[in-house]
């Protein structure tokens, strides 16, 4: 489960605790049908309380997300996050 963070726009990745990560390193992998369950509420419910936008579901084969765009939200925003201070 990945979304971007509502008020810095970073990438986070949802962890084994159900909270948010912005390292892909920390992301929950699992085909488990009730933990995916349990991760789409806590991701649902995050977007209620403007925590995170635009949550979904990614792919992966051996750990690594299959489609371009993931593979590329793996290594961070594409800015100099300094310049947002």
């Amino acid at each position: 489960m990945t979304a971007n963070e509502l008020r810095s726009g970073l990438n986070v990745w949802m962890t084994a605790d159900y909270e948010w990560s912005r390292d892909y390193t920390d992301a929950l992998l699992t085909e488990d049908e009730t933990v995916i369950a349990k991760m789409d509420a806590v991701a649902k419910a995050a977007e209620r309380f403007n925590e995170v936008v635009g949550a979904y579901f990614i792919d992966t084969v051996e750990g690594k997300p299959t489609r371009y765009r993931e593979r590329f939200r793996t290594h961070g925003p594409t800015y100099d996050t300094a310049e947002l201070i």
